[in-house]
């Protein structure tokens, strides 16, 4: 007996596959274009993390060769037996870094000045570290300088989030110097306005304590 079929449902069954093979093709080519973007999407974002990367190393390379501008002074802690007299030195010298007219007016001023205060820190705690290994130091001394290591570790994750805070104000890019009793906050903006400095103070006061007179602002342009 010979299988038959009608015409109509032979049109049917054909639109019916037509559709099928139109739905199919359509999920491949969507997948596909899924996969090219999202590689697109990988290679665009190591691009930009290798331009980021190259830009970094090239200008820690500038500043490691050390030039009238940009160079990292190396404190020679080592003349200085009081743990205070160090410390003091290594905070008056970056305060005094971060705070120069030539540090201001390089456009890279906010990753040379964190390299130069966490390159003067490590000194500082380098030193510190002699101090603690010394079998000669007294447990006294070893006690002090074993509590400052402790210190500049808390001051600097303090530094971090007080600029993620202040950036989450509104401003492209925060530098952040703290001592026990002061404050120093450079900012990315033309010009200060009252209520900027507001909500600066803020901040920093909610998270240091410190009385608003002593916690210096000022803006880089």
């Amino acid at each position: 007996m010979m299988f038959s079929m009608k015409k109509p449902a032979i049109i049917v069954l054909l639109l019916i596959l037509l559709v099928f093979t139109v739905f199919l093709n359509h999920n491949l080519t969507k997948q596909a274009l899924s996969r090219v973007s999202n590689d697109y999407q990988k290679y665009e974002e190591m691009e930009l993390a290798r331009e980021f990367y190259d830009e970094e190393k090239g200008l820690v390379a500038t500043i490691s060769e050390g030039n009238d501008n940009n160079e990292i002074e190396i404190l020679d802690t080592n003349k200085l037996e009081n743990i205070e007299e160090m410390s003091k030195y290594t905070d008056d010298s970056i305060e005094e870094t971060i705070s120069s007219e030539d540090s201001l007016m390089s456009s890279n001023y906010y990753i040379e000045q964190r390299l130069s205060r966490d390159k003067l820190r490590a000194n500082l705690i380098d030193r510190l570290n002699e101090i603690v290994n010394n079998d000669n130091t007294s447990d006294e001394m070893r006690n002090e300088a074993q509590k400052k290591i402790m210190d500049i570790g808390e001051v600097s994750q303090k530094e971090l989030l007080i600029e993620g805070l202040v950036k989450a104000k509104g401003f492209d890019d925060v530098l952040v110097f703290l001592t026990e009793e002061n404050a120093r906050i450079v900012v990315s903006a033309d010009e200060l306005t009252e209520q900027d400095i507001a909500k600066i103070l803020e901040v920093v006061i909610t998270e240091t304590g410190l009385d608003a007179s002593n916690i210096k602002i000022m803006e880089k342009k």
